[in-house]
């Protein structure tokens, strides 16, 4: 073998070795970076800052136990008219004014049961992005089973809390109407499927968020699906609400498709995510009411 020729093949054989170390070190940043992203987005931390309570009556106050062990807060408001909403929200909860707003349907006589973030749990949990806040919303409804003033029973969901209450709905007949807004159609496609074109680098990082969410929390991405749960919530009503801006990233649309009758797609003009109370605050009191009542009241 000449000189050249055992040159050339310790140079490609540096060379196969360095590529192999920065793949290597590619796939080490790659699943680090995935392993940060995941666990800041579901552990939020706990909100220590009181919560403002609604002006129309302070709640009664119940610590409900999960089916995996947590003890979570809630806030009760019992109803005057038997109907009680199940208020869903995202990572920080739902207590008091957060969203979804709650206080005109006080006023208007239906009762409430808002609860509180995972991360504000006995023991602190992850925030599962509306997978495990599912047996929340199971909780929930075995205490309002146990009340003897509740006839029946709604659901009223912002973004994480939209996808929970369609999930819950779908699973429990018990829950009559569904309200929600702004929530993703699909865990597992809203984390690899961004808005715009992405290269390859990015796309390898986004399948292995949804891997680590998947490897962390025993859950896969894919079945956390509110599209795919829409069907079953039929014959019961659902009502879907998008801000303008935020229907796309949402596919407002496909779920509406989705869903069976009777169905309504609000979509606010000028609303985007976490606004369109503030947009159209009129027009959104009267909608989820004439709804609510519709569906609770006169049924």
């Amino acid at each position: 073998m000449s000189k050249t020729t055992s040159l050339r093949i310790r140079i490609l054989r540096l060379s196969a070795f360095a590529l192999g170390i920065s793949l290597l070190l590619y796939l080490v940043v790659n699943v680090g970076l995935a392993w940060l992203y995941v666990a800041a987005l579901t552990h939020p931390g706990c909100n220590k800052t009181p919560v403002p309570i609604p002006e129309i009556g302070q709640p009664e106050e119940h610590i409900l136990l999960t089916a995996d062990g947590l003890r979570i807060r809630t806030w009760y408001y019992p109803p005057q008219n038997g109907m009680v909403v199940i208020a869903l929200g995202g990572p920080s909860g739902s207590l008091g004014q957060s969203l979804p707003p709650v206080d005109f349907l006080l006023r208007s006589g239906f009762g409430l049961l808002q609860i509180d973030s995972r991360a504000c749990a006995t023991p602190p949990a992850a925030v599962t992005l509306g997978a495990n806040e599912l047996l929340d919303a199971e909780a929930a409804l075995t205490f309002l089973r146990s009340r003897p003033e509740v006839n029946k029973i709604g659901a009223l969901g912002f973004s994480m809390g939209g996808v929970t209450a369609i999930r819950t709905a779908a699973r429990h007949p018990e829950i009559s109407a569904v309200v929600a807004e702004g929530g993703y159609f699909n865990l597992g496609k809203d984390f690899v499927e961004p808005e715009q074109s992405k290269p390859l680098y990015l796309s390898i990082l986004l399948y292995t968020i949804a891997s680590v969410f998947q490897y962390q929390y025993g859950i896969s991405p894919w079945e956390t699906s509110p599209v795919d749960d829409l069907p079953r919530i039929s014959p019961r009503p659902v009502l879907l609400i998008y801000g303008e801006y935020e229907l796309h990233n949402g596919h407002g649309d496909l779920q509406f498709a989705a869903a069976r009758e009777p169905k309504e797609l609000w979509i606010v003009p000028g609303g985007a995510h976490g606004t369109n109370y503030l947009v159209a605050p009129q027009e959104y009191e009267r909608r989820i009411l004439e709804f609510f009542n519709q569906a609770l009241v006169s049924r």
